[in-house]
């Protein structure tokens, strides 16, 4: 196949990720009216960074390729996943539903290029590649839309399985809807090749540097839009670990408008100012960089949301160790509410679940962007009143918050 068919904007630094691409490079149509773009990334136009796996466009459509290469077993709805492997259990967000997003601000940023001034975008789809020789998909019904493995030739008188390739060849796949002639005609393929130079997409970075931090990893998007959490590593101490939340500015914002963002990240940073609670997660100084406001939240990496901890290990808790969790929960809200604090979004995606030293389960909240002080000198409220009275109930308990053993 001719390189100029395939343009690797940039080498993986992951090898997996490598690997499978080298697997859909190999397999890819040697024709010139199918083209792809690999490792590469951009700003949309609401100020978010996207990084892209792979693009590729033919006469069966647009793709946005992203890839997971772990092994295991996947189960899973339109919400989250959960890999089993070795005894090991990692719940996530459903990746599809990132990888939409993506296809939107990839559609939108291409429809503002020459190339399309008389043309319509194509319809870009998300795929998730589960590229792993070892993954198993038990993904069903409409959870399973738009998920392929690798393809499988038929061997020893075993069926083939259709994969990626046989989406990028025949748009063959759970999800993706039949044409009764070919979408794309090599008019509007050239189309989508120019705006893709004239967008000047750049390299994906090893490294986004912010203050003294580099952005490693995509930890959470917010499905409003609002702001990306990253993992950030410091340069010089590279144990030393940040959540960066990142307030995206979008690409039409005036300075008004970066102001109130300015403002939302000051804001989050003085309700967790009042907050000095083992249970509440702290944050630094809020800064600026080239992508928005910026608070670096003190969260461990290593620390699990608690909806994706009750998803992957619920079924082991007992029911002290779920009394725990409540009484830990309703410890730190009666303390924040005795600081004149409210949350008013707390839900699971909002509380981290971490071992402390002593190998117990700790509960930290966070996501305080929605909340609010209130005016006046501290008193008892009715709800503060109900959750003492609740956290006596609990201590009254008997209960041992050692881990549950992993499942």
């Amino acid at each position: 196949m001719a390189e100029k068919h395939w343009k690797s904007i940039s080498v993986s630094r992951f090898p997996w990720e490598q690997e499978a691409l080298d697997f859909m490079h190999a397999g890819f149509p040697a024709q010139d009216n199918y083209l792809a773009w690999s490792n590469f990334e951009f700003l949309a136009d609401d100020g978010s960074i996207n990084e892209v796996d792979t693009f590729v466009v033919g006469p069966p459509g647009a793709f946005l390729i992203e890839i997971k290469s772990r092994p295991g077993l996947v189960r899973g709805d339109q919400a989250t996943w959960t890999w089993e492997h070795e005894g090991q259990r990692h719940t996530e967000d459903n990746p599809v539903l990132l990888a939409n997003r993506k296809c939107k601000r990839l559609k939108s940023l291409l429809a503002r290029q020459r190339a399309f001034r008389s043309l319509q975008v194509p319809f870009i789809e998300p795929i998730v590649f589960l590229s792993h020789s070892q993954a198993r998909c038990q993904l069903e019904g409409s959870a399973a839309n738009y998920v392929r493995l690798r393809d499988l030739e038929p061997e020893g008188g075993k069926p083939g399985r259709p994969g990626i390739l046989a989406v990028i060849r025949r748009r063959e796949g759970a999800g993706l809807k039949q044409f009764d002639s070919p979408p794309l005609n090599r008019p509007l393929i050239r189309a989508v090749a120019q705006a893709m130079e004239q967008a000047g997409f750049r390299p994906a970075q090893r490294s986004r540097r912010v203050g003294d931090f580099t952005l490693q990893q995509l930890l959470f998007e917010s499905p409003t839009g609002s702001f990306q959490d990253w993992l950030a590593r410091h340069v010089a101490y590279e144990k030393t670990t940040r959540r960066a939340r990142i307030y995206m500015v979008g690409r039409q914002a005036t300075s008004e408008d970066r102001a109130v963002l300015r403002t939302a990240a000051e804001r989050e940073f003085k309700v967790l100012e009042r907050l000095d609670h083992p249970g509440v997660v702290r944050a630094d100084v809020p800064t600026e960089c080239e992508y928005g406001p910026v608070l670096f939240l003190r969260a461990d990496p290593e620390a699990q949301r608690l909806d994706h901890f009750l998803q992957s290990q619920g079924a082991s808790l007992s029911v002290d160790h779920r009394l725990d969790i409540l009484r830990q929960v309703a410890d730190v809200v009666r303390y924040a509410h005795g600081k004149r604090v409210i949350h008013r979004s707390l839900s699971p995606q909002c509380i981290l679940m971490k071992p402390d030293v002593r190998g117990t389960l700790a509960v930290q909240v966070f996501n305080w962007q929605t909340g609010i002080r209130l005016p006046g000198v501290p008193r008892p409220t009715v709800r503060a009143s109900r959750l003492r009275s609740t956290r006596a109930n609990f201590s009254k308990t008997p209960h041992s918050s050692s881990l549950p053993p992993k499942p």
